[in-house]
Formats: C-alpha cells, sequence, structure tokens
C-alpha cells in the first residue's frame, strides 16, 4: 500500500501570479518601518500601519519579500 508520507508532490503548472509583497519606507533599513502591498481583485492595496489605501503604482521593483500564488495550469 502507497502511504501519503512515501508519495512525492505533484509538480505544478510553474505559472503564478503576484499577490503580495513587502517593502521598506526610510533612508535604510535602521530607520523607516516595512510595508505591506496586496493584490485584490486586479487592485494593489498599501497596509502601512493602521493606514490602508489604494496604490496606483505600488514599487514592484523595490519589494524586500514577494508573495505569488499558483495560477494552475497554463
Amino acid at each position: 500500500a502507497t502511504t501519503a508520507a512515501s508519495k512525492s508532490p505533484e509538480d505544478g503548472s510553474g505559472v503564478y501570479e503576484l499577490v503580495g509583497f513587502v517593502s521598506h519606507m526610510g533612508a535604510n533599513t535602521s530607520c523607516g518601518h516595512y510595508v505591506c502591498h496586496i493584490k485584490k481583485e486586479g487592485k494593489w492595496t498599501i497596509f502601512n500601519d493602521r493606514k490602508v489605501a489604494l496604490s496606483k503604482a505600488p514599487p514592484l521593483d523595490l519589494g524586500y519579500m514577494y508573495f505569488f500564488r499558483s495560477v494552475g495550469s497554463s
């Protein structure tokens, strides 16, 4: 009998969509703070402490950590 522990995980399609990233606001990592940008329903939103707002031009090239989700077969 095959057990779940002996099965190899299935490879996905390898197609992913960027759904969020963390960036830093400040002169350097010793000052300032990190904020999160989340893509929901095709629009980017910035979460900055207690402020949440639409982000019209998120700094995609300045991310510290990126979050992707699998979009299935292509």
